[in-house]
This record gives structure tokens, sequence and C-alpha cells, in this order.
């Protein structure tokens, strides 16, 4: 399908993709509740104070988002930018770990006492197995976050107990081919009903044999129709939702939640 007619199948398709929280419903079963950056209603978030407020509140698993500096250590952090999140300016890519994990945090434009940009590994060694890591992995070059990420994980015997998501496909697959041995997972924002493609910034033809390395798909919640849950549980995938907020009903088959609020999920 060419780009022209693409883009007129989305105008005239995009209304049915969207679906309403009152409107999803059913799902009994217990949900995995895994805090979005951390837990980012629970403080500054992607920090460690944030991460085991969460763990606290009784989340399944936390998430956290991942770059790499100029000098190839793994940070957690959202953003290409320190900015929004630190006092700092510049590109997190552009700057040593030194630089960035030096920064005070600051959360609503607020400095958060003794509060910094940790590494992979100060999150791992926090978390130490008593819930589950979700690594989101940012940065989509050929630095090798991939392998700096596995090394990561392997210095701290987290393979057990982590998992790794990105909207890339050429991060998956760098993963897969790597050989990392724990699970991976794709993001999406949501799939034109009627037509295989689904939109993670671009669309994607979705097929069961080109995300056979992909063990759960992670859709937004405000996309997830009980057809594109039946379909992704079809292919036997796991289906999580991102971008949750206050408890509600899930559709059917949804087995995780990605919210910044887990203690309202629990």
């Amino acid at each position: 399908m060419g780009h022209k007619s693409l883009s007129a199948a989305v105008l005239l398709l995009l209304p049915f993709c969207f679906v309403s929280c009152s409107s999803l419903c059913g799902g009994g079963e217990r949900l995995f509740v895994v805090a979005h950056r951390g837990g980012a209603s629970l403080g500054a978030e992607n920090t460690l104070p944030c991460i085991e407020r969460a763990i606290e509140a009784g989340a399944d698993a936390v998430e956290v988002d991942v770059r790499m500096t100029s000098d190839g250590k793994v940070v957690v952090i959202h953003d290409a930018t320190v900015e929004r999140t630190t006092v700092g300016h510049g590109r997190v890519d552009e700057l040593s770990f030194a630089a960035v994990s030096a920064l005070p945090v600051v959360d609503c434009d607020t400095v958060v006492p003794g509060c910094h940009v940790p590494s992979l590994a100060e999150v791992l060694e926090l978390v130490a197995g008593r819930v589950h890591v979700l690594v989101e992995v940012k940065d989509d070059d050929d630095r090798g976050i991939e392998r700096a990420v596995m090394r990561v994980v392997g210095e701290c015997n987290a393979g057990g107990w982590v998992s790794v998501q990105a909207f890339s496909d050429r991060v998956l697959a760098r993963f897969r081919d790597a050989g990392a041995e724990f699970p991976l997972e794709k993001l999406f924002v949501f799939k034109l009903p009627l037509l295989p493609y689904i939109f993670d910034g671009t669309f994607r033809c979705i097929s069961s044999s080109k995300y056979s390395h992909v063990g759960s798909f992670n859709v937004h919640g405000s996309f997830a129709r009980r057809g594109l849950v039946r379909r992704l549980r079809s292919m036997g995938k796991e289906v999580k939702l991102w971008h949750c907020g206050a408890r509600r009903h899930v559709a059917p088959g949804v087995g995780g939640v990605i919210t910044d609020f887990p203690q309202l999920w629990r």
C-alpha cells in the first residue's frame, strides 16, 4: 500500500481505533501492575525514591526508561535531553555519566533534595529481585545500548526478573540477534481496524512471524479494543496496556497495566 493510500485509510479508520476508558469492561483476573517511569505519581520519575515507593505500594513491576551517555553508561531517564527532569542542559548522549548523575533532579520544576539520575545498575541493585523490572530502551542508534543493557543485567544477575520493551523494531531485533535471554516486549499506540498495520511512530505491518521474538504487545490503553486484544492473544502474545490512570475494568485477555498510579490498581 502506498503512503497516500495508507494515509487516506488512516483518516477513515482512526476514529474507530479509539475506545474510551469507560467502555473497557470484563476481565476478572488479577492484573500485573507495572509502575510507569518508576511510578511517576509517587515522586520524581525514574528515580530511586520513586521506585522504592512503587514497590511499597504493591506494584508487581517497575518500568524505567534508559538511554546511553557519551561514555557508554546506561542511565535511567526518559527524555533525550536533561532539561525537563534536571537543572541541567544538553543531550544525554553528549554528556558523560558523571555529568548526568551529578545534576539535581527536579519534579514539577522543584529541585528534589538528594535525588539524582540513576544508572540502570543502581536501579537493579535497589530492586534486587523484589519485583520485576521492565526496561524501556529509548535510544535507537548504532552506539550499542542493547549490548550495554545486556551487560548490566548480567553483572547484576537480574536476567530472571528483567524484560525489555521498545517502540523500535530495530532495537528489539538487535537484542534478539545479540542473544538476549530475557523477554522482549513490543510497544505501539494503536492498530488500524481491518488492516494489518500498527502505529509505533510509523506504520508497520504486524504478523506472528515478524514478531516471533516478542512475548508481549504493549498498546496504549485508549486504543485497546476487544477485537485487538483477542487478535494479539490469538498470536500467542501477552497484552499490557500503557498510559493507564485510575483503576478501571479492562478488556478480557489483558494481562497487565503500565501506570503512573500503581497505588490505585492495588
